[in-house]
């Protein structure tokens, strides 16, 4: 075969409605030549074949068009389909950081119809591979980050339920990717890209292929190395400024909660806080912060992958096949710094500024305050920001190994395999995290230099507070005290600082798969109309999941935020689980076609359930026309992150709209933000969806196609956390609700003051229902000529139709569907050119406008009036390449991503003021791409 081969017919996006987990088959391409094309079996189906009809929906994105689109990872390629757009479910690096609100660090997970990535079935060469060890939040998913894209084949996108073939839990679809294995030569290929702004974006891509047939063998070996250089908010214009800097900065304000009404902050006239930031707010001076001048937008990247496949015939009808995939990433995840809020001063520390200390005697004066000596023997309270930035560091490493053989006995395929996966992830924190008690103990005097600690002070880790102990000093035991300096910007702090209160919260993960399955398929019997076809299979797996974090990062009643402003997450399960399945294809006429599948799942720990799907195919005209629907099932049971989760610290704003209870029965203000727990539950039950769908294809000339289908995907018992539900719930009786400071850690409840939820232990449950759907259309062109060479005019587009969430009868109905960050309309179009050694081509991507989700706050930062209404833009950004194949087997290509240097809209409801789900603040980004085959 060729080293390189040019295929003009190259990607086909067959989008259609998912029919049956039957015979799902890709479309036949173009065939000009007439030559023979290899059966084949692709996403949907155990069954070999070629179905010409497109009976179910599959989107297919082969190596030509990977090699186009300038992508450097799998997740950049997965990210341009419409089917995968919307919400929050699809995540990169991008949305990768430290904080419970981020994604895991140097991951990547794609998600179906905006389901989540749990109910998206992500598989290799058809076959599971194990999760990460790290979940999003208590989501488990696979990271497709950890599948070098230069080793991939193609994508096969199955965007509807496909639970009665691959798994119960395929409740939104199944991603497929299929690796390369009939490489022949040697071809090493150099990828750079950056962008066109002052600072440094830069990607740099290496990866050499090698691949040799023997007499009855074929062996592989792929290696891929990448790095990409880190982009901050503070790089762009857009989102180089907060909307409404935070009140809490480096310079804090300081109250003693008892004679002072009003906050004292070090001001500029003594040297503190910069002149352009020092404000006077609702509880007095504070110096604001611009959080976007620290935080990334999306963080250093680097891996090294290698995958390797041998092949060998060991008879004309059987084959023993391996694989083996290994790599190896570190990433580094980086948030604004951490907030310290209520935190106690010892007022006696040697290190009070002389005007700030004028200044709190004389804010106190009018309650009785002469001299600071006054507040001796009480504590003064701080609310401020910590100098240095959040950052996390992983390292992670994935290994899989598959090994099976397959054959053919009396006209029948069968095929079995065994498949080991292994996960593990190692965090360490770099800068910017706290012990709270540690903080605390620093900060009162309670610290020494060698890291003894003494009782000058008894901490009060709940509240948080302090009152007076012994009063013994470090200096009454021979030694001296290590203060915490919070004054001039806090840069100046003794060693003992960084090695006693900072901290690094060590935690690590490790998932493990291990599997074995086997099928079996072929010709049933014949019907007058044409032959029954069948596919019989099982498995079994057994999966783990440990996610341990580092001991001082745990909560407990005692200290529920260990450390300041980081979120700790926990995991530990295992389970055994095993499938039976079979599927048919039916010829009931000679233009009609019924298909069915049954599954029959069952999980150690939740039991068995059995999910079928059967759909129709009618062709009329000679297949020019082609009718079609579907319906099926799914059942997916908590993953191994929900099952096996302990407590999630996490945050939370209270949205007084939704909840006004929570703000003492106002709804025209913004609520309380919580530093919250999201607690695990043993009583969960499986997830249970309904998928049906109907459509036609139309191909009314040879090289026209048109293709409009509707799919309805409805969703029992969804697993998550709902706040705004679990707080309706909550206070109406279905959950503790105590006084501030009494609610354990890992309890499911609410602490209330003054009428205001000032804190939230929010429960892992079963959620209501939630209906989603929407109408995908193609439309694609083939044109040949003569001398101009071939083109291909594409446009796939995704209708959002409704996105409705009914939690519990507290919440009701939550539409999202043109709602924030739910667009109704994405698309995408794209002309592509070849001729002879040149290729080139020109798309663009379209994000509709959609509801905008700003807060009261930032409402007025932004000068429009309270409960004005807010819409994100409309956004449409356009890319080019080009491309030259050269006789000595080199070739080069450039790409330009962005290609007039479109600015994304700005997006209130974020803090970085750009919505990165739905956008990119990247701008223009030029890639060139050159290699050579050997």
């Amino acid at each position: 075969m060729n080293k390189r081969t040019h295929l003009y017919k190259a990607i086909r996006l067959a989008v259609g409605c998912s029919l049956v987990a039957g015979s799902a088959f890709a479309q036949d391409l173009p065939n000009p030549a007439g030559e023979a094309v290899e059966e084949i079996t692709v996403t949907g189906s155990h069954i070999k074949g070629l179905d010409t009809g497109s009976a179910v929906q599959v989107v297919q994105i082969n190596r030509d068009d990977i090699e186009a689109s300038g992508a450097t990872s799998a997740i950049e390629i997965l990210q341009e389909l419409t089917q995968t757009g919307g919400g929050s479910g699809t995540f990169s690096t991008a949305t990768g950081g430290p904080l419970s609100s981020n994604t895991p660090v140097g991951a990547a997970g794609v998600s179906l119809r905006g389901l989540g990535s749990s109910a998206t079935l992500v598989l290799v060469n058809g076959r599971r591979v194990s999760v990460s060890s790290f979940a999003k939040g208590q989501e488990s998913f696979v990271d497709v980050n950890s599948i070098p894209l230069s080793a991939i084949e193609r994508v096969e996108v199955l965007p509807s339920g496909a639970a009665a073939t691959y798994g119960a839990d395929a409740v939104a679809g199944v991603v497929n990717f299929v690796l390369r294995d009939d490489f022949e030569g040697s071809e090493v290929s150099i990828t750079h890209g950056n962008s066109t702004a002052s600072t440094d974006e830069g990607k740099y891509n290496l990866n050499w292929i090698w691949g040799r047939t023997g007499e009855r063998s074929h062996s592989m070996v792929v290696v891929d190395l990448f790095k990409r250089n880190a982009l901050y908010d503070r790089d762009r214009d857009i989102s180089a400024n907060s909307v409404r800097p935070s009140q809490q900065g480096v310079y804090p304000s300081f109250n003693d909660l008892f004679w002072m009404a009003y906050d004292q902050t070090e001001g500029p006239a003594a040297g503190g806080c910069p002149e352009d930031q020092f404000k006077f707010g609702d509880f007095g001076d504070y110096c604001e912060f611009n959080t976007n001048a620290v935080a990334a937008t999306q963080d250093d990247y680097q891996s090294g992958s290698v995958v390797a496949t041998f092949n060998y015939d060991l008879s004309d009808n059987l084959e023993w096949f391996n694989n083996v995939m290994f790599q190896t990433s570190e990433a580094k995840g980086t948030s604004s710094p951490a907030n310290f809020s209520r935190a106690p001063f010892d007022p006696e520390s040697p290190l009070w500024p002389g005007a700030l200390q004028a200044d709190i005697v004389e804010e106190g004066s009018f309650e009785g305050a002469q001299d600071f000596s006054d507040f001796y023997g009480f504590p003064v309270y701080a609310w401020g920001k910590f100098p240095d930035a959040r950052a996390v560091e992983v390292e992670s490493q994935s290994v899989r190994f598959l090994t099976g053989l397959r054959g053919e006995l009396n006209n029948w395929d069968w095929e079995v395999a065994a498949n080991i996966g292994r996960n593990e992830n190692e965090q360490r924190g770099i800068s910017g995290l706290y012990n709270t008690e540690a903080f605390y103990n620093a900060s009162l005097g309670n610290l020494c230099t060698d890291g003894t600690v003494v009782s000058r002070w008894d901490v009060d880790l709940v509240r948080p507070g302090a009152s007076y102990g012994t009063g013994e000093t470090c200096e009454d035991l021979g030694k001296t005290t290590a203060w915490y300096n919070p004054f001039g910007g806090q840069g100046d702090q003794v060693d003992a600082i960084a090695d006693f209160v900072r901290t690094d919260a060590a935690r690590s993960g490790e998932s493990n798969l291990y599997a074995i399955d086997g099928n079996f398929s072929g010709d049933l019997f014949d019907l007058p109309a044409g032959t029954v076809k069948v596919a019989v299979g099982a498995e079994f797996r057994r999966e783990t999941v440990k996610d341990t974090p580092s001991g001082e990062a745990v909560s407990t009643t005692m200290n529920p935020e260990p450390i300041l402003g980081f979120s700790s997450t926990s995991a530990d399960a295992e389970r055994d689980q095993w499938a039976v399945y079979m599927e048919q294809s039916i010829p009931l006429t000679a233009t009609t076609e019924m298909q069915l599948a049954m599954r029959y799942d069952y999980y150690d720990s939740f039991g068995g359930d059995f999910n079928p799907k059967v759909a129709m195919r009618q062709s009329l005209l000679g297949d020019k026309v082609v009718l079609r629907g579907n319906w099926s099932t799914s059942f997916r049971a908590p993953s191994l992150a929900q099952v096996g989760a302990g407590t999630l610290l996490s945050s939370y704003t209270v949205d007084c709209t939704m909840t006004p209870g929570a703000c003492g029965g106002a709804n025209n203000e913004d609520g309380e933000f919580l530093f919250s727990e999201e607690v695990s539950n043993d009583n969960l039950k499986p997830e249970e969806a309904t998928t049906w769908g109907a459509g036609v294809l139309l191909k009314p000339f040879a090289d026209t196609e048109l293709s409009i289908d509707y799919w309805n995907i409805e969703h029992e018992n969804l697993i998550g956390v709902e706040e705004d539900d679990f707080i309706l719930r909550a206070l109406a009786g279905e959950f503790a609700v105590v006084g501030e400071g009494e609610l354990a850690t890992g309890t499911p409840g609410l602490e209330v003051a003054n009428g205001y939820v000032v804190d939230a232990h929010f429960q892992l449950t079963n959620l209501g229902l939630q209906e989603t759907s929407g109408v995908d259309m193609a439309f694609t062109q083939y044109l040949d000529t003569d001398s101009l060479g071939s083109f291909r005019f594409t446009l796939d587009t995704t209708y959002l139709a409704e996105f409705d969430r009914y939690p519990s009868d507290a919440l009701g109905e939550v539409s999202e569907a043109g709602e924030y960050r739910y667009p109704r309309w994405l698309a995408n179009a794209r002309v592509r050119w070849m001729n002879e050694q040149w290729s080139a081509s020109l798309g663009a991507r379209y994000t509709h406008s959609y509801a905008d989700d700003p807060t009261f706050r930032i409402l007025e930062a932004a000068g429009l009036p309270e409960g004005a209404e807010v819409e994100v833009d409309a956004w449409t950004v356009l890319d080019a390449s080009v491309g030259r194949d050269f006789e000595n087997g080199s070739w080069l290509s450039l790409r330009v991503n962005n290609l007039t240097d479109k600015e994304p809209p700005l997006v209130l409801g974020t803090g970085a003021n750009v919505d990165h789900v739905n956008h990119s603040s990247m701008g223009r980004f030029v890639t060139l791409s050159y290699g050579h085959a050997f």
